[in-house]
């Protein structure tokens, strides 16, 4: 099997893992432009991606032979996949390797939400022994988590361990691990979104979730909750959430993901007093290729035992997930 690895900006540093214990009969084939690809399309059987080189329809067109596509991310909201599906293209992905830096970073940002760390740094950098900031805690608090796969439950995990309420939203309504209770449906996502002091949005970014989080949810919120979003800016209608933390329907939010990114130096959400910014780097971790990269030796080992055999972390290509 020829299996190309796109890696635009990590190549040196990915292909030692990737093959490390490769499978007899498979090439790996490294490339770093859009035109290295295109120049080994045509007998290409694999694409592994990594960054910002997902292969869109027209690439696709030029890879006949394709029949399996890795992503090094969980999300698949970029790819065609209808195309993949016409084609009958298997498609995995990264699921799994975001959960411990991604829970650890929605903690940090509750912690910092309740302990105004915001607010200590302000004084630091003014030279101002501020003991009068008022903070709160997260033991018994509760926490509702829009999405409770593997990322949504270290968080429910790692809130417990605080001593805190966890309530989670999903399709199903399926009962997961550190969940007090899980809920379904429109009036479940109200019923989460009005029990919580903070929300915390981790759902796959699909048709069905774009706009999930509107007017109706965020009013549902209470006055005092926060909300911290790291699935897509699009889960969250972005002008209703300014105009929400704009006259007060919810306390704040922690964002790290946006409608438009690099976010436009004119958003008000620069501006606003109650809002935590940060550059879409919730799932960064210097573990992550390493981890990564397992997923896609076992799915190599998988393919080159049998081409038909089950394959870790496979989309369903119908729901995107």
């Amino acid at each position: 099997m020829k299996i190309i690895v796109y890696a635009p900006n990590n190549a040196d540093s990915l292909l030692p893992l990737l093959e490390a214990g490769l499978p007899h009969g498979i090439e790996l084939i490294p490339c770093r432009s859009r035109g290295d690809v295109t120049a080994q399309a045509s007998d290409a059987d694999g694409f592994v991606v990594t960054g910002g080189g997902m292969p869109d329809a027209d690439l696709l067109e030029e890879l006949p032979k394709l029949r399996w596509v890795q992503i090094m991310s969980a999300g698949a909201d970029k790819l065609p996949l209808e195309e993949l599906r016409k084609r009958g293209i298997r498609l995995t992905n990264a699921k799994g390797v975001h959960q411990i830096q991604m829970s650890e970073f929605a903690l940090l940002q509750m912690l910092q939400w309740a302990r105004r760390a915001d607010l200590h740094f302000s004084n630091q950098l003014d030279k101002r022994w501020g003991k009068r900031v008022s903070s709160g805690e997260l033991h018994g608090q509760t926490v509702g988590i829009l999405g409770t796969g593997s990322i949504g439950q270290a968080i429910a995990a790692k809130a417990q361990a605080f001593g805190m309420r966890t309530l989670g939203y999903n399709t199903s309504g399926r009962s997961e691990l550190h969940f007090d209770a899980v809920f379904q449906g429109p009036d479940g996502l109200l019923s989460v979104l009005g029990d919580s002091d903070y929300v915390v949005v981790i759902v796959p970014s699909t048709p069905d979730t774009q706009g999930l989080i509107g007017k109706e949810q965020l009013q549902a919120m209470k006055p005092s909750a926060c909300l911290v979003n790291l699935a897509r800016g699009t889960v969250v209608s972005e002008p209703e959430l300014i105009a929400a933390l704009q006259n007060g329907t919810i306390a704040g939010a922690a964002l790290d993901v946006f409608e438009v990114e690099p976010l436009p130096p004119e958003s008000p959400l620069w501006e606003l007093p109650n809002v935590l910014i940060t550059p879409h780097v919730a799932g960064s971790s210097p573990h992550y290729n390493e981890r990564a990269a397992g997923i896609v030796r076992e799915n190599l080992r998988r393919l080159a035992e049998d081409p038909e055999s089950p394959l870790q972390n496979e989309v369903d290509l119908s729901q995107g997930y």
